[in-house]
């Protein structure tokens, strides 16, 4: 493996640099924005090199914004980014980036001290063999591995894979709720709560009550605008959204998979894990400030973190804890607070799957919807019976009524401490004069939660998950029906200017479906040589169940020469001469049709930018890179079946005389993606 030396007390050079950000990365190659593992580049490269548009190292002499000197400015390291990126200073303190290196550890002070002394110095690029005179003899020499220089193995993207899709120009991607990071999901609780904190200015049309009343007033069921016009509601919710967390979107909720039990979903998870209630250490002092009895408060310890699914359940918990029944105490609405405060993806007015001790069979005539039901509603061949018909009497389609309208239902429930002999009990889901979201309103015992009326659903955040799901069923049934289309394609769909027509591609949004996806950035640079990943995390989720797995390749430029590109799961030895069979993990290949050389002149076949943020958003040209997709299902499902938990990909480029071409392949990245 190549080394390289560390001088103690010598002036410091770039090999010694190199040395330390290599020693950081720990073999990392993040993409950085295609300048790639960048302590590789020569020293004039290096000192020249931006960071997406910034330089990382400051110009020599500070400038104004007219171009004068600065008088007494700050010193050169200071202005560097490369500095403030080591150091996790804004940007790089997680706000745009995070801290530099991606993906490997942050650098001790002493090392950043002795990278912005070389800055200060003038980043003197002197050879090692020029420094060997300046070592009295005798004196120790620090060796400091280089890693991953020779033979790359390239590592996961460390941000939000949809902000990697979104700088490119690529659809974002919802994905299944059970499959998101934890912070993916923290960004989503973040994103909800930046919602509900605009509602104190109520004539804002971007705050969470003035958005689900739209629902209230506008909404359309039980005819063919039902699809439609939810396409348009989700969309326009998640981009209120992502004016709070631009990289954010709206997952689904698949309640069909194994872990919500659909045969019998009073015994299973009753509703994603994320939108449970729980409590956190910080709650039990807010609690004793309320005027719960610190002895009662030590007690409640054990149940940190512990999520629930109710506060029915809740609340049973919190009485086999300390003895005491706070569901109907006067501290409940203290309780009710703390555990707002800590998701606000949790609804208090949700009772999912209860009946009074029933099963919603014996309580609703409905039944929780199965895989079953779901392929059958998929087997239907008309618009008509699958989205809603245009007559009254057969209006509702069969995804309209089960699952959207059972999962209404399960969602909202009946409420167990709900007194019909209350003199002030109000029966059913109360409307008129409710001011949504504020605490008094959330306090109150109906009988039935919000998602079991149409006027109060939208105000339940699982309203969203849920009609995503519903979204992505609808565009699966359009992939086998291009024809089955919706009555009255001009209607306008109201409050906004959308007709049906303008709903029935999906992709014109710019978002897809997928279950679970991983990224590993690349960057168009150079050829890649022989892709190898790192191990890629299979979630639970997607070991329980998947209905395809893909690997994407990213921004393919075109290339001069044809070729084939096979590739191999958890078979990182993997080359030409690899036999093409399942016991070598080889799992497909794509074509690939070479362009020749450019017979234009100077700029011709240059890569134009990507079309997202900041990009030429101009049409696409011949030259505008392209995504490939390679199905690898079989190979791994044969894995997976196998115990395997993490997936490595290999990419092996075969050129037309069927040797291994290292130098042809150029991609800004390669991603591996389940979907349902």
């Amino acid at each position: 493996m190549a080394t390289t030396e560390l001088f103690i007390d010598a002036p410091v050079f770039y090999p010694a640099v190199q040395a330390l950000l290599a020693k950081a990365a720990q073999g990392s190659t993040a993409d950085y924005g295609g300048l790639g593992a960048f302590w590789t580049l020569d020293r004039d490269a290096f000192v020249a090199a931006h960071l997406y548009d910034l330089p990382l190292i400051a110009p020599e002499q500070e400038l104004t914004c007219c171009g004068n000197p600065v008088a007494n400015g700050a010193a050169r390291s200071a202005r560097s980014v490369l500095i403030k990126g080591l150091k996790g200073e804004a940007p790089f303190d997680g706000t745009q980036y995070p801290r530099l290196p991606w993906g490997g550890t942050p650098l001790p002070a002493a090392d950043i001290a002795t990278i912005a002394q070389w800055i200060d110095d003038g980043a003197p690029g002197a050879s090692r063999a020029s420094l060997t005179p300046e070592i009295d003899a005798g004196e120790a020499i620090e060796r400091v591995e280089v890693i991953g220089l020779a033979g790359p193995v390239y590592g996961l993207l460390t941000g939000d894979s949809n902000a990697y899709r979104y700088e490119r120009g690529e659809p974002v991607q919802r994905m299944n709720l059970d499959c998101m990071s934890e912070a993916q999901v923290a960004r989503l609780r973040l994103a909800f709560r930046g919602l509900y904190d605009l509602n104190k200015w109520t004539e804002d049309a971007r705050n969470y009550n003035n958005l689900a009343l739209i629902h209230q007033n506008h909404c359309q069921h039980g005819w063919e605008r039902f699809l439609p016009w939810h396409r348009v509601y989700l969309y326009e919710f998640e981009k209120a959204l992502q004016v709070h967390c631009p990289d954010v979107t709206m997952p689904y909720w698949d309640f069909t998979m194994p872990a919500y039990r659909p045969a019998e979903p009073e015994k299973g998870q009753r509703i994603p894990v994320s939108f449970m209630c729980f409590l956190t250490a910080v709650a039990l002092p807010e609690l004793v400030k309320a005027g719960l009895p610190a002895d009662q408060a030590k007690a409640l310890e054990p149940l940190v973190g512990q999520t629930f699914y109710s506060q029915d359940t809740f609340f049973a918990a919190v009485k086999a804890a300390t003895g005491v029944d706070y569901s109907t105490n006067p501290l409940r609405n203290a309780f009710i607070d703390v555990l707002l405060e800590a998701n606000s993806l949790w609804y208090p007015l949700r009772y999912p799957g209860e009946y009074n001790g029933k099963t919603i069979n014996q309580a609703i005539h409905y039944h929780y919807p199965t895989a079953d039901d779901i392929q059958q509603i998929l087997s239907l061949r008309t618009y008509r019976d699958f989205g809603g018909g245009s007559l009254y009497n057969d209006s509702f389609g069969f995804l309209d009524q089960n699952p959207h309208n059972t999962m209404h239902i399960w969602t909202g429930g009946m409420n167990p401490q709900f007194d019909s002999k209350a003199p002030d009990a109000v029966k059913g889901v109360r409307v008129s004069g409710r001011r949504f979201h504020k605490r008094e309103d959330l306090y109150g015992q109906p009988q039935f939660g919000d998602m079991f009326s149409n006027l109060t659903a939208s105000f339940d955040p699982v309203f969203w998950p849920i009609h995503a799901n519903i979204d992505r069923l609808w565009w699966e049934w359009q992939q086998t029906h291009p024809d089955g289309v919706p009555s009255n394609l001009d209607a306008v769909m109201t409050p906004w200017g959308y007709t049906v027509q303008n709903t029935l591609d999906m992709h014109r949004f710019g978002y897809e479906y997928v279950k679970s996806t991983h990224i590993v950035p690349v960057g168009l640079t150079a050829p890649v040589g022989r892709f190898r990943s790192k191990d890629i995390p299979v979630p639970e989720a997607v070991i329980k169940g998947f209905g395809s797995a893909e690997v994407r390749l990213h921004r393919v430029p075109q290339l001069p020469r044809s070729c084939f590109i096979r590739v191999f799961l958890n078979n990182s030895e993997a080359d030409a001469s690899t036999p093409l069979g399942p016991d070598t993990g080889y799992a497909g290949y794509l074509a690939v049709f070479g362009h020749g050389p450019c017979y234009g002149g100077p700029g011709h076949c240059d890569i134009p930018p990507a079309p997202g943020r900041g990009g030429d958003r101009s049409a696409r040209t011949m030259n505008t890179p392209r995504n490939h997709r390679i199905d690898v299902t079989a190979a791994a499902r044969r894995l997976i079946t196998a115990g395997v938990r993490q997936i490595s990909l290999t990419l092996v480029v075969i050129g037309a005389d069927y040797q291994e071409d290292k130098e042809l392949l150029r991609l800004d990245g390669v991603s591996l993606n389940f979907h349902d």
